[in-house]
């Protein structure tokens, strides 16, 4: 990626998300963690972001926001990257892809197949021996 090139292009980068964050912020939208009763609505590391969202609607908007923004500072989505999975009381559901525009939309995961975050690959829950999970086996392994 071009944004890495010299040191200080990482933080830079990141620095220049945190509008993004107070935006998803601001919607509401996402999930109360219980003992905390802190919502959350997504996880941002570097340039992986992942929305969460109780339902398509609020969805929507997350998706909407992150537009905007990435419209305005010249950023493109990485659709090919991009991955919809949908959740009802635990349970996977299948729904329609999401719209972004006339021209793109995010697919929805399909059915077996897993997508990575952070170099951990996940479906209908993040599975049981990651990436991460394997080198660190590996490395202690005598």
């Amino acid at each position: 990626m071009e944004y890495f090139k010299e040191t200080h292009s990482p933080l830079l980068f990141c620095i220049c998300l945190i509008p993004l964050t107070e935006q998803l912020n601001r919607l509401n939208t996402g999930y109360e963690e219980h003992t905390t009763k802190t919502k959350i609505s997504h996880i941002l590391y570097m340039d992986d972001l992942k929305l969460i969202a109780k339902s398509e609607e609020e969805l929507q908007k997350q998706i909407q926001t992150v537009k905007t923004f990435s419209d305005d500072i010249h950023m493109e989505f990485g659709l090919e990257k991009c991955a919809k999975i949908a959740f009802k009381r635990g349970k996977l559901v299948h729904l329609q892809n999401l719209v972004i525009d006339i021209n793109r939309e995010i697919e929805e995961l399909e059915q077996g197949k897993t997508y990575k975050y952070l170099r951990i690959e996940e479906s209908e829950g993040i599975q049981i021996e990651t990436g991460i999970q394997q080198e660190i086996k590996n490395d202690t392994e005598i």
